[in-house]
């Protein structure tokens, strides 16, 4: 494949090209990691400098360090629960060279608020990967709907919108689904090319369109999922309701909010090398493990200025795909996330399961639009599974029961006494599920 195929092929490497100022025909894995290194070596420099918290973090470290990313990876992780209780005194800038400010309710055990802080420079970063994350999947001129929340400014749709507009593609705001025929009556008028929101939300929308929907995916030839776990079990569903390419896309706002996309050839996530250095680490011990290996995603900001962090601790889990992608690109892919390190729910003595895998048993199930699910503990415990499926419940009413039964925590816990499964179903409202989904757990009252 020669250069200027690769590059039209997957135009994140186009992006790469020019974040990084390698030659494209130098463009391989050799040149990127020493790029990182450099970069590395300059965010180091900066926090040592700049940032009360990581000036203590990183005292104990030679003034040449680190030489080398092995040496880095030895590097204190950082804690959400750090963020949380000395958010300023990561600040690298002063206060009024901040342009946006985000507050996070903690989705991990620590609770709390979690404030993170960008510059107007950190901000256009974002802009940059998103208008190349696009282009790998539209074409100039082409229309999307944006189904995120973009009313602030800053906010992860209003960002989006600015970044596709530089790529020639026209942003249609629309918030979050509230009203899946509304959406879909909506993108009738619009005539949207790319519709992008979350997974749960997208769902509804593919299997709500009736005769204005057929002609609705007419006009539509890609849908993007993201800010929440993507189950293989939906993506599959939206394919087959949409006859719709479906991209997803990895990220939270720690990152800056992009953090890696999938190409055509949907084989895991290119991630965003120029900005964020990744890595895989076992949870319990915090050490790096090799490709392939399944652990907790750990990040590094690379020439952010007003809050870098340092291998900063995601909580989400999965892997690093070893080798190089079909389509050529020499970015590193990432497996799409299996779980949170937090979402493991013991059930009984027989062991419990995370939200992953009711996603992907309950999605694959034709009908249910969205589900809720809560322990409630007790002897014996109850796991109460919600589970939306307008117009549907005597159809998949016992295929609810028979796919949760299915997995095995669930079956063996019912069968020894220790847990009893209690089924409801609603039709109405439509569920505004937001992102991290979970299994709620609460004590027995």
């Amino acid at each position: 494949m020669t250069v200027a195929a690769a590059l039209e092929r997957n135009p994140l490497d186009a992006w790469a090209v020019r974040r990084t100022g390698i030659a494209p025909e130098f463009l391989k894995r050799k040149t990127i990691v020493e790029y990182q290194l450099r970069a590395i070596q300059q965010t180091v420099a900066w926090v040592r400098s700049k940032s009360s918290f990581y000036a203590e973090q990183l005292a104990g470290f030679p003034t040449t360090w680190p030489q080398s990313l092995d040496e880095f990876m030895q590097a204190p992780l950082t804690a959400p629960s750090e963020i949380i209780g000395r958010g300023h005194e990561f600040l690298c800038v002063p206060q009024n060279q901040i342009s946006r400010v985000v507050t996070l309710e903690s989705s991990g055990t620590c609770g709390g608020r979690k404030r993170v802080f960008f510059t107007a420079e950190d901000q256009n970063l974002a802009l940059d990967f998103f208008a190349h994350g696009v282009a790998a999947m539209a074409e100039k001129g082409d229309r999307m709907l944006i189904a995120l929340p973009g009313e602030r400014e800053g906010s992860v749709g209003f960002q989006l919108a600015r970044g596709i507009s530089c790529a020639g593609v026209v942003p249609i705001p629309h918030g979050l689904v509230v009203d899946p025929l509304a959406t879909v009556d909506r993108m009738d008028r619009e005539k949207p090319a790319l519709l992008i929101g979350l997974p749960v939300q997208m769902l509804a929308v593919a299997i709500k369109g009736g005769e204005v929907g057929r002609r609705v995916f007419d006009h539509l030839h890609t849908i993007v999922l993201c800010s929440d776990h993507v189950p293989q079990s939906l993506v599959l569903r939206i394919r087959q309701a949409t006859g719709c390419e479906v991209f997803e896309h990895y990220g939270s706002t720690e990152m800056g909010l992009g953090g890696g996309v999938d190409c055509r050839v949907h084989a895991g996530y290119h991630l965003r090398e120029a900005d964020l250095f990744f890595e895989i680490v076992s949870p319990e011990t915090g050490e790096p493990v090799t490709d392939g290996q399944m652990g907790e995603v750990v990040f590094t900001t690379l020439g952010r200025l007003g809050m870098p962090l340092i291998r900063y601790r995601t909580g989400d889990v999965t892997r690093i795909i070893p080798g190089p992608c079909p389509c050529g690109s020499p970015l590193r892919r990432m497996e799409r996330v299996r779980a949170r390190v937090d979402s493991h729910v013991v059930f009984g003595p027989e062991g419990g399961t995370t939200i992953g895998v009711l996603d992907e048993s309950l999605f694959a199930i034709s009908g249910v639009q969205d589900f809720a699910a809560t322990l409630v503990s007790g002897t014996p415990s109850e796991l109460q599974v919600t589970i939306y499926a307008p117009g549907a419940r005597k159809h998949v009413e016992p295929e609810v029961e028979s796919a949760l039964m299915a997995i095995p925590a669930v079956g063996a816990n019912c069968a020894s006494g220790a847990l009893r499964l209690r089924v409801d179903f609603q039709d109405q409202p439509f569920p505004v599920t937001g992102a991290k989904r979970k299994i709620r757990v609460q004590p027995l009252r």
